[in-house]
């Protein structure tokens, strides 16, 4: 009985996961744009970015060439947005799976969701994934930049919540912003290795190993 209870709620918080994904999702991609948007992550995950065309992608949005002008000035343009609103859905996700912690949830439960919500985001929006963490560096610095500026904003996720437990935990040792820098950097190149060789649906399976690499940086006791 305990096992089956233990699995209906597994099964419960991955459908509520996947339902609040949806709905975030369809906020962002329902417009004219969005769909433009998508079809330039799906062109460029099929035929890679110097294969995709104009005509590519509004075929796959079925809108016109003229509506595309409406909103792009070229593909270039369109790529880099593509990158904003893939980092754009991973940072969304993760605030609001940070809302749904109690407000005394420790600094292991919010690194956990931190960790678990980008790598089930990762899984989810494979397309996105690969697009931000493998293309992106192929084609445009300014989509770089933009992906580097939302790992940095990671990092500074994971200094608030290790501020907080050196509060409770005086006795956790002193750690430098630049090492708490290489955190999210690490999970992001580890990430991109593995879409690269495995796919994104391996990523979740990385879940544990990130958050004790965490962990072991920070110093935290389990």
């Amino acid at each position: 009985m305990r096992r089956q209870q233990t699995t209906d709620s597994t099964t419960e918080a991955h459908n509520g996961f996947a339902d609040r994904h949806r709905a975030a999702r369809d906020a962002v991609l329902v417009s004219q744009r969005g769909r433009l948007i998508e079809a330039m992550v799906e062109c460029v995950d099929r035929k890679g970015y110097p294969g995709t065309t104009l005509t590519d992608i509004v075929a796959r949005a079925r809108v016109s060439r003229s509506t595309f002008y409406e909103h792009f000035a070229n593909k270039e343009e369109c790529f880099v947005e593509a990158v904003h609103t893939g980092v754009d859905i991973v940072a969304t996700r993760i605030t609001e799976e940070l809302a749904q912690l109690t407000p005394t949830a420790d600094v292991h439960a919010r690194i956990e969701s931190i960790v678990g919500t980008f790598c089930e985001t990762v899984a989810a929006e494979p397309d996105f994934a690969r697009l931000v963490l493998v293309e992106s560096f192929k084609v445009n610095q300014s989509a770089v930049d933009y992906r580097d500026l939302a790992v940095d904003r990671f990092a500074e996720l994971y200094r608030a919540f290790y501020d907080q437990a050196r509060q409770a935990d005086p006795a956790l040792p002193e750690v430098s912003d630049e090492l708490i820098a290489l955190i999210p950097d690490a999970i992001g190149e580890r990430t991109r290795r593995a879409i690269v060789s495995d796919g994104a649906a391996r990523v979740p399976g990385l879940t544990p190993l990130f958050v004790d690499f965490v962990s072991a940086t920070l110093g935290l006791r389990r």
